[in-house]
């Protein structure tokens, strides 16, 4: 039964146990699992042979000889396996370095085969490093097995204790990510320590289309995209994408501005004082917020990951971030019909928006917020043309099209609360701004007009639910809906608003797990 997902990466209740999980031989399990007489490569060479030999278990797909695979086919393979549904096993292949990126993969069960087998080759293993167990001069571990010892008090027995203890902590805290919906930042960082990771994480960031299935939209977790590696990383390549399709900006002027180390922009004090000081003077006027790697239109900046994210900030950027923001500034301003492009940044973001051939006013000196650069920008304001329309509506629009694909209903409605904690009012409240997932929250009106559309609902049995929807209990599922998707369930007598806890089309699939955790119901 699933509990959690986090991308691939899941935490199940299992007739083994909770997944992910170790088998562990030190302690000569008993293990009901048909292994198959042939490694999975061997499919590969006599696909004929293999179907014979291999495991005929149908609860679980168990995938023996692996790591004779290149990095490459290792990933290729693993996502081909993870196509399946069922529990994935991959025996003999797992290590503390590995593991968080086998499971980022999808893998479910690993054991600890590899790590006796270092044992008895005197490989004493820690979560990034390896040592040979003749050359430290004391343990820098504390484990129960390292404890009060000294490497020379280390056999064979111990070593392989010692390594099996350090896979399962590792195991144990790639949980906590999956639960935290933290473990991409986790697996990135931990990537470094090793060229073979890094390798195997770049590769499976060229299968965007196998993870898009199932990695959520919005997170409650903080974006950390510390490399050039993060550019490709799931949650990047979607909001561009949907941001992209669903960005109509209305106004002929286009402002451009620096990002800042508060999210949302609007909050952190140069944004703020920047608005204070134009006043009246932004009405009507569009607004990209340059980072690295994000571009942000103002009207998303409450959307995750742009309202939660975090980057390293030295003030020098490479030529490759350079060139990756500006494709994505530039592809930001054909969407519009600027009349007027100001560009009030300097330094890095500066190269971008030149990088990106974009015709525009630079006003900034050294520091955006200096007299100066406010004299210049608010000077350069003072003529454009400028379009009547509501910012924090226009928001909520944008959102409502990102989030769920289509138009926004129209209606007579106003923007209430303080920033950022808004919500939308006709005669009672239509949505409000999420600021824990970086989406909408819709009531009763919006609801009813995605039941309409036919988008991002889900057809249930004819119940009615209390604080969890079951997969058993889902009948029919909008085939888009990711994890963390405000989702509309209903049946022949009520209607509701939940979270989805899988993708929809596994909802159908899976004959049990979470499928939405409710917030609210109405009767038809």
């Amino acid at each position: 039964m699933l509990e959690k997902r986090d991308g691939v990466a899941r935490i199940c209740r299992t007739e083994f146990g909770e997944t992910p999980l170790m088998i562990d031989f030190t302690e000569k399990p008993e293990i009901p699992i048909d292994f198959g007489k042939a490694p999975y490569p061997l499919k590969e060479i006599d696909p004929k042979r293999f179907e014979i030999l291999k495991s005929k278990d149908e609860r679980i797909n168990v995938a023996t000889g692996l790591a004779v695979l290149s990095h490459r086919k290792l990933v290729e393979t693993l996502i081909e396996l993870r196509r399946d549904g069922r529990l994935l096993y991959t025996p003999a292949l797992a290590t503390p370095k590995n593991v968080p990126i086998l499971i980022y993969l999808g893998v479910d069960i690993v054991d600890n085969i590899v790590p006796i087998i270092k044992a008895y080759e005197g490989i004493y293993m820690l979560e990034n490093a390896e040592f040979e167990i003749d050359s430290l001069r004391a343990l820098p571990c504390n484990c129960e097995v390292c404890r009060n010892s000294s490497p020379k008090d280390m056999d064979e027995e111990k070593v392989a204790k010692h390594n099996t203890l350090i896979l399962k902590r590792q195991i144990g805290l790639v949980k906590e990510h999956i639960r935290m919906e933290n473990l991409r930042n986790f697996v990135e960082a931990h990537a470094k320590f090793d060229p073979a990771l890094t390798a195997m994480l770049r590769i499976a960031d060229e299968n965007y289309e196998f993870f898009e299935r199932y990695y959520p939209v919005f997170k409650k977790s903080k974006l950390t995209p510390t490399s050039e590696d993060s550019f490709e990383r799931p949650e990047i390549r979607t909001f561009f994408k949907r941001a992209l399709e669903c960005y109509y900006p209305k106004g002929k002027t286009l402002l451009i501005l620096p990002c800042s180390a508060r999210k949302p922009y609007s909050l952190s004090k140069s944004h703020r004082r920047i608005r204070s000081y134009l006043g009246d003077l932004l009405k009507g006027v569009e607004e990209i917020i340059v980072s690295s790697p994000l571009v942000v239109p103002r009207v998303f900046e409450m959307v995750y990951p742009a309202m939660n994210y975090d980057v390293p900030v030295t003030g020098k950027w490479s030529g490759d971030e350079v060139e990756f923001v500006a494709e994505k500034l530039k592809a930001f301003v054909e969407k519009g019909d600027f009349n007027k492009v100001i560009a009030h940044v300097t330094g890095g973001y500066r190269r971008v928006v030149e990088r990106a051939g974009i015709d525009a006013v630079f006003t900034a000196e050294d520091d955006i917020t200096s007299s100066e650069s406010l004299r210049k920008l608010k000077k350069a304001l003072e003529d454009v043309e400028r379009v009547d329309f509501d910012l924090f509506v226009s928001m909520f629009e944008h959102m409502f099209r990102y989030q769920f694909g289509v138009e926004m209903p129209s209606v007579d409605c106003l923007v209430r609360g303080r920033y950022p904690n808004l919500e939308l009012k006709a005669e009672n409240r239509l949505a409000r701004i999420d600021v824990r997932y970086g989406m909408l929250d819709i009531y009763e009106e919006f609801a009813r007009y995605l039941l309409k559309k036919e988008v991002y609902t889900i057809r249930i049995d004819e119940f009615e639910p209390k604080g969890t929807i079951f997969a058993v209990g889902v009948r029919e599922a909008y085939h888009g809906i990711r994890p963390n998707d405000l989702v509309v369930f209903h049946n022949d007598s009520i209607f509701g608003v939940g979270i989805a806890c899988m993708p929809g089309w596994e909802m159908e699939e899976a004959d049990g797990g979470r499928a939405v955790e409710v917030k609210r119901y109405w009767k038809l």
